[in-house]
């Protein structure tokens, strides 16, 4: 019996369980022996036709016979109680640096300066468990995608093997599963990394494999941004008066001004000093001016702590700026990328099931369906961790620190040459 009937005998249609890969429909079909240097051919041929032949009307009765035999997956996630939380990590982090611990004496400027090194701190906990989390999920990811390359490969065998199939089909299934495999355990090493770097930071009590498991399966909704942020304009006084140096420095440019009376002679001269060449309009190589005989130290003062505020004051509002724009970039692309594959995903799933019921798509569609769908999830997620670290990003530049994030990028990826010809 081929697997591919060409007609349907009657029966109730199949519908799709949330979550049930399609992978798992094809390895009920697999009782034969892995290796083919251990069965005659003609046992082969013989063995396939009979467990082909247990299912008459096909992949109808495959699905069923799967969806009523094979057990569920007990989900292997601890309980919410056991996971550990951004919150609980940074504070395991703090424990692990008494040199930033405020100590009895500090003047203002140190303690600013000691508040923002915490505040630095916080965010690479935020960013190193933002992106254990992710790496974990897209290591599930691969997982299903490699079983589902595991499953495609055993079945082309199958068919090179009862003559069904030229070898050139079966090898293609071989070069998908190659690449399967080496995307699994790149997305493997990159989970264990992720995983000890955020151990390295924070000194868990628990081994790196332990801490692994203690993280959420998602990324948790609280480390998402929030749909409607405050406006650009609130978001820069937000900055600028949560800033511990600005509030510190701009208290001094004030009493340097007091002291001096009006800097705008001061300032009009410098403007003067520093007017390019009248002739050919270049900048001076060496600008300067000449002081009046009286010229107090309270002027250089004065002078430099009022540049040195208005210096400041522009590095935190561009930093809010890029740091906005960087995160209105990454959620753009998340909400497309989840709103996509979710898209695409219901209808592939719907359609497929229909051609599928009706004998119109084969094995070798469901499979391609199912790593498109497994590759869209993928996207979906880094594009979702992009946003959160913008987000993270973000709220570090509103607390006083530098913006030291990367720019958005998108996740998208061309489908592989080698899922077309099915």
């Amino acid at each position: 019996m081929s697997l591919n009937p060409a007609r349907r005998l009657p029966g109730p249609p199949i519908t799709a369980r949330p979550g049930l890969p399609w992978l798992v429909v094809v390895a009920c079909l697999l009782s034969l022996p892995v290796r083919a240097e251990t069965v005659a051919p003609i046992e082969d041929w013989r063995q396939a036709n009979e467990t082909v032949g247990r299912f008459e009307r096909g992949h109808i009765d495959l699905l069923r016979w799967e969806a009523e035999h094979l057990p569920t997956p007990s989900p292997e996630a601890p309980a919410p109680s056991a996971l550990w939380t951004l919150h609980e990590a940074i504070v395991a982090a703090q424990r692990t640096r008494p040199d930033l611990l405020a100590l009895p004496g500090l003047n203002a400027r140190e303690r600013a300066q000691l508040q923002l090194r915490q505040r630095e701190l916080a965010l690479q906990v935020e960013r190193a468990w933002l992106q254990a989390i992710a790496a974990r999920h897209a290591a599930a990811t691969h997982r299903q995608v490699l079983e589902a390359a595991l499953a495609g490969h055993e079945l082309a065998l199958r068919m090179a093997r009862v003559g069904n199939w030229p070898q050139a089909r079966q090898q293609r299934e071989s070069l998908l599963l190659l690449d399967a495999q080496a995307q699994w355990q790149l997305a493997e090493h990159a989970q264990r990394a992720a995983v000890i770097e955020l151990w390295r930071l924070t000194g868990a009590e628990w081994a790196p494999e332990v801490l692994a498991q203690r993280l959420p399966a998602d990324l948790p909704a609280e480390a998402l941004p929030p749909h409607d942020p405050p406006t650009l304009d609130a978001l820069e006084q937000t900055a600028l008066d949560n800033h511990p140096l600005w509030r510190w420095q701009a208290l001094e440019a004030h009493r340097a001004r007091q002291a001096v009376g009006d800097l705008q002679p001061l300032l009009t001269a410098i403007r003067q000093a520093t007017a390019a060449d009248p002739a050919s309009g270049r900048p001076q190589p060496l600008p300067g001016f000449d002081r009046p005989q009286r010229w107090p130290h309270a002027w250089d003062k004065a002078l430099q702590t009022h540049l040195e505020t208005e210096a400041l004051e522009r590095r935190i509002r561009a930093d809010v700026r890029i740091a906005h724009s960087a995160w209105q970039t990454a959620q753009r692309l998340a909400q497309d990328h989840a709103a996509e594959a979710a898209r695409l995903h219901t209808a592939l799933e719907e359609d497929m099931l229909q051609r599928y019921n009706g004998m119109f798509k084969s094995t070798w569609d469901l499979l391609a369906a199912a790593r498109a769908r497994l590759q869209a999830v993928n996207e979906a997620q880094q594009a979702r961790l992009g946003a959160a670290l913008a987000w993270a990003e973000l709220r570090a530049v509103l607390d006083g620190l530098p913006y030291t994030g990367a720019a958005p990028r998108s996740t998208s990826a061309a489908a592989a040459a080698a899922d077309q010809g099915h």
